[in-house]
């Protein structure tokens, strides 16, 4: 069975809904079920950048797949994978604040699939040639996988 969404861990690209995502693809050359925004800009760091960001939603089995794309200046630097799955409960505001393990743990486990075992890998980060990879949280406690390739001055400075 063909996963809608694998990532190279060679090259750090990404094979969705049958595109190749790689650093050098723009905004223009996403396929068709990729909902794309408009350009707006954006602080990073101590500059405001123009960034679209892009998004499609996929299903595997009954895990839910959520890749959102940023681009700085109509180029690629970052994808965000979030997953759910319906067997861990975030209905209510407590289960959802219990569930951070278990979502960081599915999150953990889906990118090890992906990328094989990751030495550096310890819930945050993993490195590699092409960029960096790990689970994170973000303010609201959402769990999602990160990549950020080399065009990514923030993460790999100017």
């Amino acid at each position: 069975m063909t996963t809608p969404l694998q990532i190279d861990r060679n090259t750090g690209h990404v094979h969705v809904a049958g595109s190749l995502i790689t650093p050098a693809t723009t905004p223009e050359q996403l396929g068709a079920g990729f909902q794309i925004g408009d350009s707006r800009p954006v602080l990073i760091g101590d500059r405001e950048v123009p960034c679209r960001f892009a998004r499609i939603g996929l299903q595997e089995g009954r895990l839910g797949i959520d890749l959102s794309l940023r681009f700085e200046s109509e180029q690629l630097v970052s994808l965000f994978i979030e997953l759910t799955d319906p067997s861990i409960p975030t209905g209510s505001d407590d289960d959802f604040y219990a569930s951070i393990p278990l979502r960081e743990k599915l999150h953990q486990r889906w990118l090890g699939e992906q990328l094989g075992k990751l030495d550096k890998l310890d819930g945050t980060l993993a490195l590699f040639p092409w960029g960096t990879t790990g689970v994170a949280r973000d303010k609201s406690e959402n769990v999602f996988i990160y990549l950020h390739n080399r065009n990514n001055s923030w993460v790999f400075g100017d």
